[in-house]
């Protein structure tokens, strides 16, 4: 009877020493996961198990080992106790370029602590993921970007093919007579071309648009990658806003009809101008955009037989609204029927079935746009692009 008590009170220690150690191990873990958090966000995806090293460690991880293909490349990785087939192990996947397979080693020796060592190791791999991901959807908007220029690039190279096979046509059929007027026109028309083809060339020779903000597109260290080089040179860190704006070259202004009128001249067409208001002005931006929708517009008019047959001029009104320069362009009739939704992309059997298309996305990507309709006139194009104001930045 007198043990009784002594066997109470062991137990009490029992209990009490085990809850205690519970609760040590557990403070352990959340200082863990807080320190996992903790870490910068510039981290490679492929640095990140070496850098998450030290606080697995103290969560009572032994040793971790990852290998698996990054955007194609073999990568692979170890610290702590050597490999052992015996090791948990996952797959992680953050699309179909990026799969790594991962296993560790615990230390830990009771059901209570492996389970906590096993949070932070959750931690750990949902991190990871994060950043994967963070980084494929940052190359993917990268793709895009740079599709959508290729997509421009793509029009601006048939607009000027098409302006070389419609000459080579006149020339090829024009007789003896005819010959020293088609000459003429060439020369006027030899420097818009020559500015469109420097344009271009200097367009597809630049470096590809910038990743999304915000995500860091560092190479990963030698050490965890199979082969050297493998991964693409680092991105330069954002600048900040003042030096940005420092570095940024000033805009220029161009007038808004030299523009108009040099996309007709070049596309042969003759333009008429119906407008009181003086000639004004848009920034360099905008006339790119600008040009690029009306050499679209143009050309299909210039390739279409019956609407150069009709010898019709383009009559352009126009008027300025606020900051805006809003006109309408009226070309003639078509041979091939309107179509119900012309800007809708792949909607013609003719061309790319992209000319409309971009020619409105051109001006939306500065704020303008373009609509347009058929009238007993012909086919109204109504556009609107913003006037140049030095103080505008882009």
């Amino acid at each position: 009877m007198n043990l009784l008590p002594l066997l109470f009170v062991g137990l009490g220690v029992v209990l009490l020493l085990a809850a205690w150690a519970v609760w040590h191990q557990g403070r352990r873990v959340r200082e863990c996961v807080r320190d996992l958090l903790a870490l910068p966000d510039d981290i490679h995806p492929m640095d990140w198990p070496q850098q998450a090293s030290t606080v697995l460690r103290r969560a009572g991880i032994g040793g971790m080992a990852w290998q698996g293909q990054w955007f194609g490349d073999p990568v692979q990785g170890q610290w702590g106790n050597p490999s052992n087939p015996d090791w948990t192990g996952l797959t992680l996947e953050a699309g179909p370029d990026c799969n790594i397979e991962l296993s560790w080693a615990g230390l830990a020796r009771t059901n209570e602590a492996k389970a906590l060592a096993l949070v932070v190791v959750d931690v750990f791999v949902q991190s990871w993921l994060s950043r994967m991901r963070q980084r494929t959807q940052a190359v993917a908007v990268a793709l895009a970007q740079r599709a959508h220029l290729h997509l421009y690039w793509q029009h601006d190279m048939r607009n000027l093919a098409q302006w070389v096979g419609l000459m080579a046509d006149e020339f090829g059929s024009a007789s003896p007579e005819k010959l020293p007027r088609l000459a003429q026109r060439l020369q006027q028309q030899a420097p818009l071309v020559l500015a469109k083809a420097q344009k271009l060339l200097a367009a597809t020779e630049a470096s590809a648009p910038p990743p999304a903000q915000g995500f860091a597109l560092r190479a990963p260290s030698p050490a965890t990658r199979s082969e050297p080089g493998s991964e693409p040179d680092a991105a330069p860190r954002p600048q900040s806003q003042a030096t940005a704006h420092a570095q940024r070259p000033a805009l220029q202004a161009c007038p808004v009809l030299a523009v108009v009128e040099g996309a007709a001249q070049l596309a042969g067409l003759s333009l008429r101008c119906e407008s009181a208001h003086d000639n004004p002005h848009i920034s360099e931006l905008h006339a790119r955009a600008l040009e690029r929708t009306l050499d679209n517009i143009f050309s299909n008019v210039a390739r279409d037989g019956a609407a150069r047959a009709q010898g019709q001029a383009l009559r352009l009104t126009w008027a300025v609204q606020g900051d805006q320069f809003q006109a309408r362009l009226l070309t003639p009739h078509l041979s091939t029927p309107w179509p119900e939704r012309p800007f809708e992309p792949m909607q013609t059997t003719t061309g790319s079935g992209l000319g409309l298309y971009q020619a409105r996305r051109s001006l939306r990507d500065v704020g303008g746009d373009l609509t347009a309709q058929p009238t007993p006139e012909g086919i109204a194009f109504d556009w609107r692009v913003a006037l140049f104001e030095q103080r505008q930045i882009f």
